[in-house]
C-alpha cells in the first residue's frame, strides 16, 4: 500500500458535486491537495460545502484548452514540486437523445469529459511513476447506456477507453470509477421521485478512489459502483 501522507494529489473539478467529498477525504489522509475550478462563483461556494476547503490549493483553469492546461501544470510544479496522483472529476451531466442533441452539444460533452481528462494526464505524464495513481471518472451509463443522455454516455465511454489506453502507455496505475447516480443534494433536487436506495453514496466513491490511489496491485480497472458496492474488472 502507498501512503498518501504528504503526497500531492490533483483533483480536477474540485468544486463540482463530488468535489468536496473527495478533497475532504484526501485532506484527512494527509495529502497535499490541489483542486481546479472554472467559475469564481463555484470557488466561493465551495467554502460552504467542503469542511477543509482552506487546506486545498485551488487553481482556476479551462481544462479543455491545452495551452491553459500547460500553463497550469507549470504553476502547480512551481508551487508544489510535483504531482504524485490525479483524480479526474471534471465533467458535467447533460440530457438529450439523438434527435435533440446537435453537433455542438455532442462535442461539448466530449470536451467536458474526455478532453479534460486527456489533457490533465498528458501535461503531468512525465511526473508520474509506477507509484502514482490516476483515477478518472466514467459512468455506469458508459457500460449500460440508457435513452436520453446520448452525448453524456458517449463522453463517459470515451473516458473508459482513455483509461484503458493510458494504462497501456504509462507506468502509473490508471483506473476509472463508473458510478451509478451519485447521492448528492443536487441530484436529489433534480430527481425527487427517484429511488435513492440504488444511488451511490459520495463517501463510498471517495473511499474507493483512495483505495485505488494507494493500492499498488490494481491498474487498468473500470470499477462499476451501484449502491456503494464496487465491482472491479468491468
Amino acid at each position: 500500500m502507498i501512503e498518501l501522507q504528504n503526497a500531492t494529489v490533483l483533483v480536477t473539478g474540485a468544486t463540482g458535486n463530488m468535489g468536496p467529498y473527495m478533497t475532504d477525504q484526501l485532506v484527512n489522509s494527509g495529502a497535499d491537495v490541489v483542486g481546479t475550478y472554472v467559475t469564481e462563483a463555484s470557488r466561493k461556494d465551495i467554502e460552504n460545502r467542503a469542511k477543509h476547503a482552506d487546506a486545498v490549493s485551488y487553481y482556476q483553469v479551462d481544462l479543455t484548452d491545452q495551452a491553459a492546461v500547460e500553463a497550469f501544470a507549470e504553476m502547480v510544479i512551481d508551487d508544489h514540486g510535483a504531482v504524485d496522483h490525479i483524480v479526474g472529476l471534471a465533467g458535467g451531466f447533460s440530457m438529450g437523445g439523438v434527435s435533440d442533441t446537435d453537433g455542438a452539444a455532442f462535442q461539448a460533452a466530449l470536451n467536458r469529459h474526455a478532453v479534460t481528462a486527456f489533457l490533465t494526464v498528458k501535461v503531468f505524464a512525465d511526473h508520474l511513476s509506477e507509484h502514482s495513481g490516476v483515477v478518472l471518472f466514467s459512468s455506469d451509463r458508459a457500460i449500460e447506456p440508457v435513452g436520453g443522455t446520448l452525448a453524456y454516455d458517449v463522453g463517459k465511454g470515451a473516458v473508459r477507453t482513455l483509461t484503458e489506453s493510458l494504462d497501456v502507455e504509462l507506468e502509473a496505475r490508471i483506473n476509472a470509477i463508473a458510478p451509478f447516480l451519485i447521492d448528492v443534494p443536487a441530484n436529489r433536487e433534480a430527481m425527487p421521485d427517484a429511488d435513492f436506495s440504488e444511488w451511490t453514496a459520495p463517501e463510498a466513491i471517495a473511499d474507493e478512489v483512495l483505495h485505488l490511489l494507494s493500492n499498488e496491485g490494481v491498474t487498468g480497472q473500470i470499477v462499476q459502483m451501484t449502491g456503494g458496492q464496487p465491482d472491479v474488472g468491468v
